[in-house]
């Protein structure tokens, strides 16, 4: 499909992010990649991704330091392969994040069948008029995972952890407003969030990425202590909103197609206190584990995902700290 341009406002919008060298180039970068054909686009994206992965680059041993930790029993020969084909993943995905607001909604809709629709009829049932959570991860093309369910008529409100350049963070959720979902910045969403329940809104909730000790919840993922940002599971009981585990993936075999599959809801441990919280963070990792299990070269290696440690377990090799998360 030849590539639509945004319209006049959308453009003007996307000018008006806050001027810095990286949110300079990533507008750039972003721009020549909607600018490439959707088939050689997808394809640069895999071999600079490949390439990436094969060069050593940076986060590239870190994603081997957590292949390790997840699957200690693999030949390294198969770890390498899905290291790759990760980076590959990831360079496909930033494809497709450039073409939020450049494509037209309806070739999404039509590159991404969803599987699970009857769990979300159900939960909405259940739910009563009040909103959904979506437990998701940065799995598959995760960018485009809230615009391809906006195209199908689920608009989606997800909460998104800001960058750390205001000018790149400004690129960055221009581009994917203009894929018809609306976003919350982490760590002061949790008002947003609750309003968006209470309107009966769907709202995406990522719990795959590591939490400060002092926010999270120590859980085993993979077989190791990871931190989650115990949030989310407190909004949940909080609220009772149905949480339905769904992820983006790519079609095996043809990488311009994806299959949103929505799981049936989780059942959450009943009470409020600490044990009930901390049961509900387990069965949510859970879920994301087993997804990440069933396609681990969709989900996101390169992230230090195990670097918050109990009190004396010393975190993984990374290459180097970090003071945020």
């Amino acid at each position: 499909m030849p590539a639509q341009t945004v319209s006049a406002g959308s453009a003007a919008d996307l000018a008006a992010a806050p001027a810095s060298s990286r949110g300079r180039a990533a507008r750039a970068l972003l721009r020549g990649l909607a600018a490439l054909p959707d088939h050689a686009g997808l394809a640069f994206g895999a071999a600079l991704g490949r390439g990436w992965a094969r060069l050593g680059l940076p986060r590239v041993r870190d994603a081997r330091v957590n292949l390790r930790i997840a699957f200690p029993h693999w030949k390294e020969a198969e770890r390498e392969r899905v290291l790759v084909e990760s980076f590959a993943g990831l360079g496909r995905s930033l494809v497709e994040l450039a073409w939020l607001g450049r494509r037209d909604p309806r070739m999404l809709a039509a590159r991404v069948e969803i599987e699970g629709l009857q769990n979300v009829e159900a939960a909405r049932e259940r739910a009563a008029g009040a909103g959904l959570i979506v437990l998701t991860a940065h799995f598959g093309s995760w960018e485009m995972f809230a615009a391809a369910m906006a195209a199908h008529g689920f608009p989606i409100v997800a909460v998104q952890r800001a960058r750390d350049d205001a000018g790149l963070d400004g690129v960055l959720q221009q581009r994917r407003r203009s894929g018809g979902a609306s976003y919350l910045k982490r760590g002061n969403a949790g008002l947003g969030a609750l309003l968006a329940l209470r309107r009966g809104n769907v709202l995406a909730l990522p719990f795959d990425q590591n939490a400060r000790a002092q926010d999270g919840l120590l859980v085993p993922f993979f077989g190791r202590y990871a931190c989650v940002n115990a949030g989310p599971v407190r909004l949940a009981m909080a609220t009772g909103a149905p949480v339905l585990p769904a992820f983006l993936h790519r079609a095996r075999g043809d990488p311009m197609r994806h299959v949103a599959r929505i799981r049936a809801p989780l059942v959450l441990a009943e009470g409020d206190g600490e044990a009930a919280l901390l049961e509900n963070a387990r069965r949510m990792t859970r879920a994301i584990e087993r997804e990440v299990r069933e396609a681990p070269e969709m989900w996101i290696w390169p992230h230090r995902r195990w670097r918050t440690q109990p009190p004396g377990e010393p975190p993984p090799p990374y290459r180097r700290a970090r003071a945020k998360y």
